[in-house]
């Protein structure tokens, strides 16, 4: 089967793409069903996504590519190829140790902010998903499309 993996940044062009390569509606899941649709996914299958960026976290990433290469899903990010997974695909080793190295950022800036500063628990939460988001549009640009690192210019 083919599914597509969605969030609240996509658009009917997202739809026409998942349209084109014959994934149904009932097969689309939004970034809110994650769990459900790991959990429909078999050995053969292929998810395919626009961009990282419509997962909550490059820990999420990390953790849905792991997930699938492990049990022979392919992973196909439209906007990131050098992200794919799968159909003797894997991450270059330049790929794997950014994104190893971004979701230990994560979590130890999560737990620095935490001793550093006193916030409610909302605060905490915008504050992270922030911090997050910032980090998946780092590793949706730190790349060109065949995986080599991009140097400044």
């Amino acid at each position: 089967m083919i599914y597509g993996f969605i969030s609240s940044l996509d658009d009917e062009t997202t739809k026409v793409f998942f349209r084109s390569k014959k994934i149904r509606g009932n097969n689309i899941y939004n970034a809110e069903s994650l769990g459900a649709l790991t959990s429909v996914l078999q050995s053969g299958d292929a998810v395919y996504t626009v961009s990282c960026n419509r997962f909550a976290s490059v820990r999420q990433v990390y953790t849905v590519a792991r997930f699938c290469h492990e049990r022979g899903i392919v992973l196909h990010f439209v906007a990131e190829p050098y992200l794919d997974i799968g159909n003797g695909k894997q991450w270059r080793p330049a790929v794997a140790k950014v994104i190893a190295s971004m979701v230990e950022s994560e979590q130890k800036a999560k737990g620095m902010m935490a001793q550093g500063f006193k916030m409610t628990d909302s605060q905490w939460e915008y504050a992270y998903r922030c911090f997050e988001l910032m980090n998946l549009d780092i590793l949706a640009h730190t790349f060109s499309a065949d995986g080599v690192l991009k140097r400044g210019s």
